[in-house]
């Protein structure tokens, strides 16, 4: 790939570089082919050009047969170490490195050894529980890595559009969304992209959903993924699911729904987002919400625009947003009004978000206002819309133009 068609993950590369030679193993996580290894890539080749050697630097692509025929973890172990060089300090990078059995005692060897600064991607959040987690507890940070937010694709196509408007850029971003490569296979084609998406969302499916729990019943989960991707920004729960499936003649238990969903989530295809009740400070455990890492795979899979649920999936977008700049996400509920997001930032400060299209309609704006407006404390509330009325506050509630908000640093 050229180097002038790589989008550069500032976010993340800062996170990179604050936590390198850190005593801690660095995870980063996400669905497949979000750019994981590209970003690898692009932190080893910046520690090169930094003055770091290429000897230094190792690696390991897990989903390469040329790394896979190196042999076991023993054998793995040997050859890594081998090439260790004892005086510096050694980057190791081991890629998908989900798909290697017993790959935790691997990664916990390497760790201790001195001199060694180790970084691993995987494409499953199951790879964080179980012995990894026994093993490392304490001893490792993990980076979620999601495809590219508004502001970086905004960056990328106006490079190569440079006459679109904010606003089809915001358009076309709700409507092809953010996967890398996706975007980049746009340039060729919409049919080509999408064959592209199609294939990317059978892998997640089969790989790390399939095989990992043994599931023979696979119209019965495509059931449940084409209701969840068509319910986007919608309170669902197991049972909810399990009944309106059942009233369509798929007969399908709630316990079966439940795994099938935290099996989704594990492959971070979805995100679940529990709902807090704002006055009595807890969390609800009925009704939750569940958003799409990117709506390329909601496109591909229900073969509809994704636009004419543009309302949804503007807040989709607004969530995912909203993870990569704070610590806690969660649905708000005051008494019988719903707000979109309650935020807790990194600082431990709470902010409560809603969404909307369009409030142009004064009953519209009403209605939007209302969940806000029934929040007695002084914390900062934000309406995020696509209208351009200059900012204007109501009670307290700060009205933001949603594209101006999304390209803030």
């Amino acid at each position: 790939m050229q180097q002038q068609d790589l989008i550069y993950r500032k976010q993340y590369m800062q996170q990179l570089h604050s936590l390198k030679d850190q005593n801690i193993i660095k995870v980063i996580s996400g669905v497949r082919r979000c750019g994981k290894s590209t970003l690898l890539m692009m932190f080893a080749d910046e520690l090169n050009r930094n003055g770091v050697q290429k000897e230094q630097i190792q690696f390991y692509n897990f989903e390469d047969l040329d790394t896979l025929a190196i042999g076991d973890i023993y054998q793995l172990h040997a050859h890594i170490k081998n090439l260790l060089v004892e005086t510096r300090p050694n980057y190791i990078f081991l890629d998908e490195v989900q798909n290697i059995k017993e790959f935790q005692r691997l990664v916990d060897s390497l760790y201790i050894k001195p001199n060694v600064d180790i970084y691993i991607t995987g494409s499953n959040a199951y790879m964080l529980s179980g012995e990894l987690a026994t093993l490392l507890t304490g001893r490792y940070v993990e980076i979620n890595l999601l495809p590219l937010q508004f502001a970086e694709y905004n960056y990328f196509i106006h490079a190569k559009s440079p006459n679109l408007s904010n606003d089809e850029t915001l358009a076309n971003f709700i409507h092809y969304g953010g996967v890398p490569e996706y975007i980049k296979q746009l340039q060729i084609g919409e049919r080509q992209a999408d064959l592209f998406a199609d294939s990317i969302l059978k892998t997640i499916v089969e790989k790390d959903i399939f095989q990992r729990l043994n599931i023979t019943n696979k119209h019965d989960f495509n059931k449940i993924l084409d209701f969840i991707f068509d319910s986007v920004g919608s309170y669902v729960s197991p049972r909810s699911i399990s009944d309106t499936l059942r009233s369509n003649g798929t007969v399908i238990d709630k316990q079966t729904v439940a795994k099938y969903l935290d099996a989704m989530c594990d492959a971070y295809l979805i995100y679940k987002v529990p709902r807090y009740e704002i006055q009595g400070k807890g969390l609800l455990q009925t009704l939750n919400k569940y958003y799409v890492v990117d709506p390329c795979f909601a496109k591909v899979r229900l073969k509809k625009k994704v636009l004419k649920d543009r309302s949804h999936w503007l807040e989709n977008m607004v969530y995912l947003e909203l993870v990569r700049r704070n610590k806690d996400v969660f649905i708000g509920k005051r008494n019988n009004l719903e707000v979109d997001f309650v935020v807790t930032d990194n600082d431990g400060y709470t902010s409560y978000y809603q969404v909307a299209w369009t409030t142009e309609n004064p009953e519209t704006l009403e209605r939007e206002l209302a969940s806000l407006r029934a929040i007695k404390d002084s914390n900062p509330k934000y309406l995020l819309t696509t209208d351009n009325d200059f900012n204007p506050v109501y009670d307290g509630i700060r009205k933001l133009n949603v594209i101006d908000w999304m390209l803030q640093p």
